[in-house]
């Protein structure tokens, strides 16, 4: 095989971690912004004289841009190569920063936001099959742990860093750092990054799939546009329904499209007969639902009622973050001698069980303290799951399909995320007229939050089978 420059002259130690070492950044880069910005809102509202609407889309429209097109970007790497793909997000990501922190007004930061989440998507949506296309076996899953344990340790720092930041820097700081960063990344990554890790399969056809891309995006922003809504607006308000039915005729109309087009799809429905790749689409949603979509009501509890700052909350969520951190920084380790089935169902069932620790030391008078070991549970079992999970996605289909098959179980997470966030709102609801409302509503997400996991538990037994191999369709 010809070897390109970048392999000649690059140390060997390079070669072996500059992949690993690329996506982590891009990793840390994006997940940072997931939560970085809700500190600043109070600032950004007195400067830019936004109102809850437009701080609300400050946040939104970086969330509905990255969840419409993790799907996109992942098929078009495919087409076009990883390594392309991922440095135009980067690019774009770090462009689009400059804009949101330089923004005159809400309404440019808002629409720099937006493309943000472009990049976003497209840096999220390769970093999984790059670390395919680099990596086998074991050290695969070491470096698709190194990736989760980077991405999560950069969401929950978030608040803090981007507190410091304000403090130091005001609103604008926590963009514009994102600027060198970005610089730094794109002019290594030709080190980091070999081409040959990051080009498409010989013979594959590199025309995009317009009427899928258009068909693709449209459904999936109006369903996460949908799902964020109705639990703000109310799910009977017109934009809502609007939104609902765009995504049910845009989303059933790339389906009928994909199966059309059979090998020239920008996503391979076939992939869906393998019983491990539709597990782990499935369980993308569930463990997504289940553990970030419940989180900000434990949240609202312990700045509400116990009345602890910002500062306490996010020290207390370091008992379900440090789990996930150190189970998912071993999970090469475990991998080597426990199957991903195994593990995917050992995750969920911890979390399960801290759901149901959630449920039973929660009451009218209990303090912070209560929830530590239920939320120590459930950062175990994510730290498990979710390395696992993304290692089965890219490594039951042929190289060429790694693209679409990380984009497909990425587009899962934000969208988990997102449907929890309303499930649970409506169950917290629905216990509202209980004496002590704030605790049956958080018993009634807890038990929902086991149930889930539970379900989680059956479909890890049922359908990921060691059987499943590399191009099984």
């Amino acid at each position: 095989m010809t070897r390109s420059p970048a392999d000649r002259t690059s140390p060997s130690l390079v070669r072996r971690h500059g992949p690993v070492v690329a996506v982590c950044v891009g990793g840390a880069l994006t997940s940072l912004d997931l939560t970085i910005v809700n500190v600043a809102l109070p600032q950004l509202a007195d400067d830019l004289a936004a109102g809850l609407s437009g701080l609300q889309w400050v946040v939104n429209a970086y969330t509905l841009a990255f969840a419409s097109l993790i799907l996109t970007a992942g098929a078009l790497s495919d087409r076009l190569g990883d390594r392309p793909v991922f440095g135009s997000g980067v690019a774009l990501f770090t462009i689009a920063s400059a804009g949101c922190g330089l923004a005159p007004s809400a309404e440019v930061l808002v629409a720099a936001r937006a493309v943000q989440g472009i990049g976003a998507a497209a840096i999220l949506a390769t970093s999984i099959s790059l670390l395919a296309r680099s990596y086998d076996g074991p050290r695969r899953a070491t470096a698709i742990g190194a990736w989760v344990t980077v991405g999560t340790l950069a969401a929950n720092l978030g608040p803090l860093v981007g507190g410091v930041l304000v403090d130091g820097l005001g609103w604008r700081g926590i963009f514009l750092v994102n600027v060198p960063i970005g610089l730094v990344l794109l002019i290594a990554l030709p080190v980091l990054v070999p081409a040959r890790s990051g080009h498409p399969a010989p013979g594959r056809d590199r025309r995009p799939d317009v009427g899928g891309v258009a068909l693709a995006v449209a459904g999936l922003f109006a369903l996460n546009f949908a799902v964020l809504s109705g639990s703000e607006r109310g799910w009977r308000d017109p934009a809502v329904l609007g939104a609902s039915g765009v995504a049910v005729l845009a989303l059933v109309g790339f389906v009928l499209l994909q199966r059309a087009r059979g090998e020239r799809a920008m996503f391979d429905l076939r992939l869906f007969r393998i019983p491990s790749f539709s597990a782990a689409i499935v369980l993308s949603l569930l463990t997504r639902m289940a553990s970030f979509g419940a989180l900000p009501f434990f949240v609202l509890w312990m700045q509400g009622p116990l009345g602890l700052s910002a500062t306490a909350t996010g020290l207390c969520l370091l008992a379900l973050s440090l789990p996930v951190l150190v189970l998912a920084s071993l999970s090469g380790r475990l991998q080597r001698v426990l199957s991903a089935r195994v593990l995917i169902a050992s995750g969920n069932l911890a979390a399960a069980a801290g759901a149901l620790a959630l449920l039973v030391a929660i009451g009218p008078g209990s303090g912070w303290t209560a929830a530590l070991p239920g939320f120590a549970l459930i950062g175990a079992g994510a730290g498990l799951v979710f390395p696992s999970l993304m290692g089965i996605a890219v490594g039951v289909v042929t190289p060429d399909r790694a693209g679409m098959a990380s984009g497909m179980a990425n587009t899962f997470f934000p969208l988990g995320t997102a449907v929890g966030v309303a499930v649970f709102g409506v169950v917290s609801t629905a216990a509202a007229d209980a004496e002590d409302a704030v605790v049956a509503g958080l018993d009634a997400i807890a038990a929902s939050m086991a149930a889930l996991c539970a379900l989680g538990v059956l479909v890890a037994l049922t359908l990921i089978r060691d059987s499943d191999r590399i191009g099984s369709d």
